[in-house]
Parts: C-alpha cells; structure tokens; sequence
C-alpha cells in the first residue's frame, strides 16, 4: 500500500505519535500549525511535528472533521465518481465531498465537489458497489447519541 507507515496528523499513542498535526516549529506561521487561539490550547513555538508526519494532501479548513471516507467503486453515473475519493464533513460541513486526486496524490482545489449537502452530523459511509447506493451514517442528537442511517439513492 502506497500510504503504509505514512503520519498525516492525527495522535496515535500506539504508535508513538502523539502530535497533532504539523505542532509549531517555529514562531512564523507554519502549514497545519496548531497554536492556541480563540480559547483553545496549541504547540509553543519550536515544536517539532512527528518524524513520520508527512503534511496533507487536503486542507478541509477549520472546524470541518472529515469523518468518513472511501474510494467510489460504482460506474454510476456514467462513472464520473469512479475512483473518486467520497469524505463525509461532520460538524463544519455537514455534507459530502468528492475528492480528485491528482497524479502526485494532492487533491487540487478544483478537483473538488460538493455532491450532497444538508446531512446531519455526517460521520461515516459506505457504498453499495453494484447500484452506487450510499448509506451514510448520522448523529442526529449529539445530546442523547441518536443516530439514523441515510440512504442515497442515485439519481
């Protein structure tokens, strides 16, 4: 597997990675950087992300949470999600994306679209890959823990 032994940032105690993101390297501004602000605690200047760290290929931007994701396999649609990388945003979002990567493995800004919206606590998903259904998991109520399971039908 192409990403196997790879770090992209999110702490893994397990195995022995334990710092969120890039950390703060240095006192400038630094790509995926977590420094306190807006109440939230961060990095002091000077530390260094995991060895392993490898950056991103996407930035979602803040307080979206790219829950759920997998690799489209259905010919649906005439196969323009074929291959395509489908993330459902829990919290800031609260949709579905899909993701384009391109030949070096980034995901261009432009590779981007938006194919439903309106979810509710999006926080994972799966596909059916012999009619392209998806079937997205929901947490309806974040006070009782509520969820429902969506069904999207292709159109």
């Amino acid at each position: 597997m192409r990403w196997s032994g790879i770090y992209y940032g999110h702490p893994n105690p397990v195995r022995d990675e334990d710092l969120l993101n890039g950390g703060n390297p240095t006192s400038g501004v630094d790509p995926a950087e977590v420094v306190a602000r807006d109440g939230y605690s961060g990095y002091t200047a000077g530390t260094r992300p995991d060895p392993n760290y490898q950056g991103f290929a996407y930035e979602f931007g803040r307080n979206r949470s790219p829950d759920g994701i997998i690799e489209y396999q259905s010919n649906t649609f005439g196969g323009a999600l074929k291959n395509q990388l489908l993330v459902v945003e829990y919290s800031g979002g609260k949709d579905i994306l899909a993701l384009q990567p391109g030949a070096n493995g980034d995901i261009a800004s432009e590779g981007i679209t938006q194919i439903v919206s309106g979810l509710q606590n999006p926080l994972d998903l799966t596909e059916n890959t012999r009619n392209g259904n998806l079937y997205v998991a929901e947490l309806v109520d974040e006070t009782s823990g509520q969820g429902q399971i969506s069904l999207l039908r292709p159109a």
